[in-house]
């Protein structure tokens, strides 16, 4: 089993996201993520929830580590552009993030080449 390249994480906590989007978003995630969540990818990305990412407004929220990217994640299109463009093709989806932290760790190897 290959280490995991990326982690998203979809926060779930009814502060942040008082309608529920969220739960049905990281549903979606397999299916967008495809072959990204495979064990035997080196680029692979693995997928979670969290109760709360301390925001607490303006959600669903998610988060890519090793990133640091935060994204605010109105629907299933603006998480397919994240996946696509930043998980797949390592372009942050710009008109989505709402805060970068610093880097956190060196450029994984999958960040070198266009992601399967």
């Amino acid at each position: 089993m290959a280490p995991y390249a990326r982690h998203i994480f979809i926060c779930t906590g009814r502060f942040c996201d008082p309608a529920g989007k969220a739960a049905e978003l990281y549903r979606a995630l397999p299916a967008l993520l495809g072959n990204l969540g495979r064990y035997d990818n080196p680029c692979r990305v693995k997928r979670g929830v969290t109760p709360c990412l301390g925001v607490c407004a303006g959600g669903p929220l998610a988060v890519v580590y090793p990133d640091g990217i935060w994204y605010r994640v109105p629907d299933e299109a603006a998480l397919q552009r994240i996946v696509e463009e930043h998980l797949r093709g390592n372009q942050p989806v710009e008109s989505l993030i709402f805060h970068r932290l610093p880097a956190l760790a060196p450029a994984s190897p999958c960040d070198q080449e266009k992601r399967p």
